[in-house]
């Protein structure tokens, strides 16, 4: 295969305080090919630059698709040579590491298929918002691959390990609303009101206090019994209660209007 005949991209941009991650291909239902991995990647770390940023959303391309998982289109190429192998592993594996790391809140904004490590990309999200159309699915066990360890106890850590087995044992695909259910998704939207009822959740988030929302995060994805987390998580506290947001939420109450949070 030559790399003229892979197709996707990345687009990312920045409005309104919110970072944004579209997965271009939707030929090939917005899968994500090894180049797709590395500009994701390039991505976070722009965006990790902008002390401005308020939440990171990642979403795929058009209405049919938030991600069908790798683009098997190179699979003979790359996946049927060792070091290709180690490459496109490696490099999903940093990206999905640097989503699951990010400062700010990351929201994947699901709309359409989500599969194998389509899916794998919206749990590194901190939540996933779906349309009601939406269905999700690990196919691994239909392909004979192996599924990352550390991919399956994310989805453990999320739903459980119950859960989790029946997924990966059936490997049938499950609609948006028993997505919901077990605990994958947060909320579902119509499929009309979709585009719009997202904006609002987005902007729910991008008013509220930066660093409490970082402060939150950080104390909810740390390990309870590392003592060093835990004094770093105390310091945020710390850091929060000095703050000017901390002030301008106060005198906001008071003064019964919306709070202007600067995030420091």
């Amino acid at each position: 295969m030559s790399n003229k005949d892979i197709e996707g991209d990345i687009n990312f941009y920045i409005e309104d305080n919110i970072g944004y991650v579209l997965l271009d291909n939707p030929k090939r239902l917005n899968a994500i090919s090894l180049e797709m991995w590395k500009k994701i990647g390039h991505a976070l770390d722009i965006f990790s630059e902008n002390k401005n940023l308020r939440c990171l959303v990642i979403r795929g391309k058009g209405n049919k698709s938030f991600s069908a998982g790798a683009d098997i289109s190179e699979f003979n190429d790359n996946r049927s040579r060792e070091k290709a192998v180690l490459e496109y592993d490696n490099v999903s594996k940093s990206t999905l590491d640097k989503i699951q790391n990010y400062t700010k809140p990351t929201i994947a904004v699901i709309d359409g298929y989500c599969i194998g490590g389509g899916l794998a990309t919206a749990l590194s999200c901190d939540i996933r918002l779906a349309s009601e159309k939406s269905t999700f699915a690990i196919p691994a066990a239909k392909l004979g691959l192996a599924y990352d360890y550390l991919g399956i106890k994310r989805l453990r850590d999320i739903i459980g390990p119950a859960r989790a087995k029946y997924i990966f044992f059936t490997a049938r695909q499950f609609s948006s609303r028993e997505a919901l259910q077990i605990g994958i998704i947060e909320e579902i939207f119509n499929n009309g009101d979709f585009d719009s009822d997202i904006i609002k959740v987005l902007n729910s988030i991008n008013n509220n206090a930066p660093l409490t929302l970082a402060s939150a995060k950080l104390a909810i994805d740390s390990d309870p019994f590392d003592t060093d987390m835990i004094k770093k998580c105390r310091e945020f506290e710390s850091i929060c209660f000095s703050s000017k947001d901390y002030e301008e939420g106060r005198l906001a109450f008071s003064e019964k209007r919306k709070p202007i949070f600067k995030g420091h």
